[in-house]
């Protein structure tokens, strides 16, 4: 067994040791360091030793928020990240700085409020992240993470109906590209 620095152990694909006659904990190398992946990991592998299944854990696309003041949440694959996949050619981004109703009401600072949406250019335009920073970003995040996971359009999140007022109805609004150079600042309804 080796010991990381990180002060996690190496596991294979189905959190057995090097020796393969020993599982470990699966919060291990290279794997999100959230509780609810580490507890997923934990009943997928007592269903596997205890229970004859075969399923895995899946590590991409698990959403994951900051609580801060003002909340960041994210799922999948960051711009960086997917133009370094796909190049810079075959990825678009759709952004918007938006006012939440709970900010107007209150007369707060909504200069902060950003939401981005990662896809694939080519048609269907498969999602590939989601950023959302302002109020309720868990909640937004944890909505689209499984549109995310099931392998969503941005055509089929443009069809979605948003509910009014919300934070997540941003997502479904988000028309304008990076690459088009446009002002992402959403004014009114």
């Amino acid at each position: 067994m080796r010991r990381l620095r990180s002060e996690f152990i190496s596991t294979d694909l189905y959190a057995f040791l090097e020796c393969q006659t020993t599982s470990a904990f699966p919060a291990a190398k290279g794997r999100p360091e959230l509780t609810p992946t580490a507890i997923m990991a934990g009943r997928l592998l007592v269903q596997r030793l205890f229970g004859g299944s075969s399923d895995l854990m899946d590590y991409d696309n698990v959403p994951t928020t900051v609580f801060t003041p003002l909340e960041y949440g994210c799922v999948g694959l960051s711009e960086e990240e997917a133009v370094a996949r796909h190049g810079q050619e075959h990825v678009e981004v759709y952004h918007a700085h938006y006012k939440p109703l709970e900010f107007t009401v209150a007369g707060r600072d909504a200069s902060q409020c950003y939401v981005k949406m990662v896809c694939l250019r080519e048609p269907p335009q498969l999602l590939l992240g989601l950023h959302f920073l302002g109020p309720n970003a868990g909640e937004v995040t944890q909505g689209f993470a499984l549109g995310i996971k099931c392998g969503a359009s941005y055509a089929q999140v443009m069809r979605t109906v948003g509910i009014h007022p919300t934070c997540s109805e941003e997502v479904v609004k988000l028309r304008i590209s990076k690459r088009s150079g446009l002002d992402p600042t959403v004014t009114g309804c």
